[in-house]
């Protein structure tokens, strides 16, 4: 089916919009982190161990942190029209096709939701939020709010976030990007797991075996 002109031109637009919003909401999203960080570590007297205290969580950021940039820096360059005709930056589906342009606005609003929920979280963790881990540190084991529901809601919400930023964005370095992203989330929570059943002993292994890890657990009476 031919498409209008005036059709093509507002899928197109429509599709240039969610790529701006999901720019943003990156934006939004990592620059919080740094504010957070910054004035967290003021009221701990350290900061939240943005450089983690054990070698594994350094190696791992050697990884994480470009993969990071890649995905922060992609939505504005795809924006701008910077690199769209090399490979790693073009889109796989045409902007010009209503199914292309409802999975983008449809993406646009997940990353968005993930946004709001994921603040919502770090003011329910308060003082106990951190970025890597310190062997050597206790922090308040926090399991209200939506930490009722899974044990990572911050990382699920990130892999949603990560998710709707594909959807809106599906260039073959976003990609690559989510999948190394979602690893590293996979990776980073286990080893956390490990570490709080080191700190809190029975009482987070209980947690964990209520509490699913990225996805509640829902239990037939």
């Amino acid at each position: 089916m031919r498409l209008l002109p005036e059709t093509s031109y507002l899928l197109r637009l429509i599709v240039s919009m969610t790529t701006f919003v999901c720019a943003c909401v990156l934006a939004v999203y990592w620059g919080t982190v740094a504010v957070k960080a910054r004035r967290l570590a003021r009221k701990i007297g350290k900061d939240p161990n943005v450089i983690p205290r054990e070698k594994i969580g350094r190696w791992m950021r050697i990884i994480w942190a470009p993969t990071i940039a890649a995905w922060c820096v992609q939505p504005w360059l795809i924006a701008f029209g910077v690199g769209h005709r090399t490979f790693w930056l073009r889109r796989l589906l045409k902007p010009a096709d209503p199914a292309v342009a409802l999975a983008a606005l449809i993406g646009m609003l997940l990353a968005v939701v993930a946004l709001v929920l994921t603040i919502i979280c770090w003011r329910r963790m308060g003082l106990s939020w951190r970025i890597g881990i310190d062997p050597a540190e206790r922090t308040e084991l926090i399991v209200q709010g939506p930490y009722r529901l899974v044990r990572h809601p911050i990382y699920a919400l990130s892999i949603l976030l990560m998710l709707g930023v594909v959807l809106a964005i599906p260039t073959p370095l976003m990609l690559v990007t989510a999948g190394i992203h979602i690893i590293m989330l996979q990776i980073e929570a286990r080893r956390e797991e490990t570490h709080l059943l080191k700190i809190h002993g029975s009482q987070y292994g209980r947690y964990k075996e209520a509490v699913g890890r990225f996805i509640p657990r829902f239990r037939v009476q």
